[in-house]
């Protein structure tokens, strides 16, 4: 008897504690059905959410324990002991089970898009890398010449807009495209990674033109290109507008055998395509037309990087996986894989290898391929890529100068713009205006007459506009710039815009506008020589009833307000004295 309950207690312990594993696979297998298709992935860390459950834990011992997937009703997670080869001794156990084996009271645990680590944010920093994180669907910055974390959540948690990003790019026209596996979108976020909308396809999700979706890239043309893995586009590479409008396939389904694409890199004069099933980069001209297979032989090939140098590496995620280096023309060079199941590589200046894998961001020697540190542990780090702001300009589109009576009314718009704090508008008189083609201003004939503030970041048309009231005594040409400042102090100058006035040379009072008025009007002037001036208001019976001017006035263009509010209804009359100088003029107040 007591034999009988010592079998059955071992029965027992051996089910609660021992990995569950379904179907015949094993838990490399596991991970690749994640990396194919995370959906199972999302629908499990919603569950763990909605049970108070974690989605993430990190031991201090080094092991990673993150959510997995539903299988039977059970919420399992994967267990990942190495954290430079996950699938050795990898293990997925229920939550239950983990809390038998392991020790959580000093873990860190995350229990949903929250992130655990240190925001370190470096608003002035231009430059940066680019990683999405499955975990809290979210994009972190890191320093492109240490490798060091900048910003845990530089694109914060997105819910609804992002379920598993995986690719984020910055735009030539200024904005941050992220491609996402789950909601089968690329969406539009600013260079603060503020959310602006969804870029592809135009109209929302349509999984006939996109699902399933991995790594992106732009044609030397700007319009974008995706890589798909499921839906009606299986095994191409939709193409869109820079508006998100579907222009067809790049690459036609299954071209040159492209199979499971998901990374695209263009070179001068070709395009690389990695294949996970196909375990292929695939080479195509920059039409999009097949050429060959430039590399072989790769298992799960994931991000394709080019060097500075023009060598290729390539990230393998399934086993024999690590990183490859090749030549330009596909020949091997060096295979590391002291860190394996690897999605991403870049290179840093100082000339090691940063890579992702399924256990964080890793820095490996690019000599013989030794781990050098872990700067950040997370299981979901997707792809890196090299974001430059700096190069995205404050661009122009267009600046005017229009002659509106006496003033000068300027007007110009942006199509982008970056870290712009405004523009100063600067203005040059040139009083010889029979001179003109022989005076060119120096720094020294600008002056600043206003400003007018920017708008920060954005990839959208802005327009602006400035008005320069004058009082000229005579002909003249004038000049307007813009100096368009950063935040950080720095500036440059737009084009110079020019205009004529020609100084009247008569005295004259206009009709004040609008006539009929309440309670207020606006009377406008000429002046042509210096000296006092008078402006004077009366009522029907002669009597004085404002004093609008009484001092030494320039000559040229002047505007007075009136303000009527505290006569009564009627006519009344306004006379100009200039030396000698007299006109009258009749307007009509009713209230």
């Amino acid at each position: 008897m007591k034999l009988v309950i010592k079998q059955l207690l071992f029965v027992v312990l051996i089910i609660f504690v021992s990995p569950i594993y379904s179907q015949g696979y094993s838990f490399e297998e596991f991970m690749i059905q994640k990396e194919l298709n995370p959906i199972s992935y999302v629908e499990a860390k919603r569950e763990a959410i909605k049970q108070s459950l974690p989605i993430s834990v990190k031991l201090n011992e080094g092991i990673l324990i993150d959510v997995l997937k539903i299988q039977d009703g059970k919420l399992l997670y994967s267990v990942i002991k190495n954290l430079l080869n996950p699938n050795a001794d990898g293990e997925v156990l229920t939550y239950n089970q983990i809390l038998n084996k392991y020790d959580l009271s000093d873990a860190q645990i995350n229990w949903g898009y929250v992130s655990s680590e240190i925001q370190q944010t470096d608003a002035s920093n231009t430059k940066l890398l680019l990683i999405p994180d499955w975990t809290n669907d979210n994009v972190l910055s890191f320093d492109p010449i240490t490798g060091n974390l900048l910003n845990a959540n530089f694109i914060p948690p997105n819910p609804g807009n992002l379920g598993s990003p995986k690719h984020a790019l910055l735009n030539s026209a200024g904005f941050i495209s992220v491609s996402d596996q789950i909601t089968d979108l690329v969406q539009k976020f600013d260079t603060a990674g503020a959310y602006i909308g969804i870029y592809a396809p135009a109209g929302g999700v349509n999984n006939a033109i996109l699902d399933n979706l991995r790594g992106h890239g732009y044609r030397p043309n700007g319009n974008l290109v995706v890589t798909v893995g499921s839906g009606a586009n299986t095994n191409a590479i939709p193409e869109f507008d820079d508006s998100g409008n579907y222009l067809g396939n790049f690459i036609t389904v299954g071209s040159g055998g492209l199979n499971s694409p998901f990374d695209i890199l263009f070179r001068t004069n070709d395009v690389l395509v990695t294949g996970s099933s196909s375990n292929a980069a695939h080479r195509y001209d920059l039409n999009g037309n097949y050429l060959d297979n430039l590399i072989t032989g790769v298992s799960f090939p994931q991000d394709i990087y080019e060097l500075p140098n023009g060598n290729l590496a390539v990230a393998g995620f399934s086993n024999p996986s690590g990183l490859r280096i090749y030549t330009p023309n596909g020949n091997l060079l060096h295979y590391f894989n002291t860190v394996s199941s690897l999605r991403s590589v870049y290179l840093l200046p100082g000339g090691t290898y940063l890579v992702t894998n399924n256990t964080g961001l890793h820095e490996i020697d690019s000599t013989n391929g030794t781990l050098l540190r872990t700067i950040y542990t997370s299981a979901n780090l997707q792809y890196i890529s090299y974001a430059d702001y700096s190069i995205i300009p404050v661009e122009l589109t267009s600046f005017t100068a229009q002659v509106s009576g006496s003033s000068v009314i300027l007007n110009w718009t942006t199509a982008t713009e970056l870290n712009n704090s405004g523009f100063e508008v600067q203005r040059s008189l040139n009083n010889e205006i029979g001179k003109l083609s022989k005076w060119i201003p120096s720094e020294n004939d600008w002056e600043a007459i206003g400003f007018v503030n920017g708008n920060g970041t954005t990839s959208e048309a802005n327009s602006y506009s400035f008005v320069d009231n004058l009082a000229l005594t005579n002909d003249q040409t004038i000049f307007y710039r813009l100096k368009q400042i950063d935040f950080d102090g720095s500036f440059k100058y737009s084009q110079v815009v020019e205009v004529n006035i020609l100084n009247p040379i008569k005295f004259s009072l206009e009709q004040n506008y609008p006539n009929p008025f309440n309670p207020s009007t606006t009377i406008n002037f000429n002046i042509s020589t210096d000296g006092f001036v008078s402006l004077k208001v009366f009522d029907i019976m002669g009597n004085q009833v404002a004093e609008l001017l009484g001092k030494e006035t320039k000559a040229g263009f002047h505007s007075i307000e009136f303000d009527a509010s505290q006569l009564a209804s009627g006519t009344y009359f306004y006379r100009l004295q200039a030396g000698n100088n007299i006109k009258v003029q009749k307007m009509l107040l009713l209230k």
